[in-house]
């Protein structure tokens, strides 16, 4: 049996499964449809919706996560800054800035499927992984999940309203 589940991604959309009931017979049924949130869109949490709007009042979020740069192996820490009009990539140990750009309509923010704690940051020169496991205090891996979720449901506000900005500028 597989378990599904929710991340980022799937906020603000419908989610379901189709099935076809069997008989103790072996005898198949009609296909079913079943949604799942009562057939709602899928929401944040209270918790996580009061940590976005937090971070989209302010402006700005930091968040320490880890990358894999320039080592295919080796997971380097850094501060992931997410602004209005951009966003930065600065390794904790050196300060040395990796990224730093506005955002684009090319900028993605990917999970892969299952319960974990990465995501990968395709932007129009390169691809990064993430990670947020251990980052959280108490090390607990729900949490790093739930991080993980936090920064890319925040990156993908903070890019959705700069790209409008940018609209609205050019129109």
């Amino acid at each position: 049996m597989y378990d599904y589940v929710v991340t980022a991604d799937d906020v603000g959309t419908f989610l379901a499964v189709d099935c076809t009931p069997m008989d103790d017979n072996g005898r198949q049924g009609d296909l079913v449809t079943e949604f799942a949130n009562n057939g709602n869109k899928i929401t944040c949490d209270p918790e996580m919706q009061s940590h976005i709007d937090a971070y989209i009042s302010n402006g700005r979020a930091e968040f320490e996560v880890f990358v894999l740069a320039y080592s295919p192996e080796e997971w380097e820490l850094a501060t992931l800054v997410l602004t209005r009009p951009n966003y930065q990539i600065k390794f904790k140990k050196t300060g040395e800035a990796i990224i730093d750009e506005k955002y684009s309509q090319s900028l993605q923010m990917k999970i892969p499927n299952g319960r974990t704690t990465q995501f990968v940051l395709v932007t129009a020169g390169a691809t990064l992984p993430f990670n947020t496991q251990g980052i959280s205090e108490p090390n607990n891996e729900d949490y790093d999940v739930r991080l993980r979720d936090l920064i890319v449901l925040v990156m993908r506000t903070f890019q959705k309203k700069a790209l409008d900005a940018k609209r609205k500028v050019n129109t």
